[in-house]
């Protein structure tokens, strides 16, 4: 399908994904709570990098790679995050970052952010766009998206920076957490997606 990756950005930023994470926290700290530290148990080490076979990208204190979810190529939660909302609290929201790889499908970049605004503002009919600007993410061109939404009764702020790949690859770094949470997040999520490095 030519918009599949569009689709998948889209469900990520969706309700079914913010409950299924809120699900997949508390798996996780069932079993982290049930795995053995005496002298039988290793220690695990705090992890600083997600690293794949196609990039890099810096991990905060705090935060723990999981799964990916439906599509993206890496995903990480903040496991230790204590959210107020109560909105966000009834569905077990954790702010988390994905990324996604996608091709431009013979488009421009300008057409293509315009075709992934377009396809978040028919498919979430309250988000709002806050700020636009462009980067550049370890030499390469990237571009910044602000907007926010409301679902389940949770107000959200979420960043989309996309990254220009080789040739028509982009990659698409999101992140996501609760409005009121925005202003100690902003730096982080800025320092996440610039710490991004594609293998050549």
């Amino acid at each position: 399908m030519k918009n599949k990756t569009i689709i998948i950005i889209l469900i990520i930023l969706g309700v079914a994904l913010l409950v299924l994470i809120g699900v997949y926290f508390i798996k996780q700290n069932k079993t982290t709570n049930q795995t053995p530290t005496g002298n039988g148990g290793a220690i695990e080490q705090p992890q600083s990098k997600i690293i794949t076979d196609d990039f890099s990208i810096n991990l905060p204190a705090g935060w723990k790679q999981t799964a990916p979810a439906i599509g993206p190529s890496a995903m990480a939660i903040n496991m230790n995050e204590n959210i107020n909302d109560p909105a966000a609290q009834k569905i077990n929201f954790k702010s988390y970052f994905a990324v996604s790889y996608d091709t431009l499908q013979g488009k421009n970049i300008n057409d293509y952010l315009q075709t992934v605004k377009n396809s978040l503002s028919q498919t979430i009919s309250n988000v709002v766009f806050t700020n636009d600007q462009d980067m550049m993410i370890s030499g390469s061109p990237a571009y910044a998206i602000e907007a926010e939404l409301a679902q389940q009764g949770a107000n959200f702020k979420i960043l989309m920076v996309v990254v220009a790949g080789q040739g028509e690859d982009v990659w698409v770094i999101s992140f996501n957490t609760i409005k009121s949470s925005w202003d100690e997040y902003k730096g982080t999520f800025y320092n996440i997606a610039n710490s991004f490095i594609l293998k050549k």
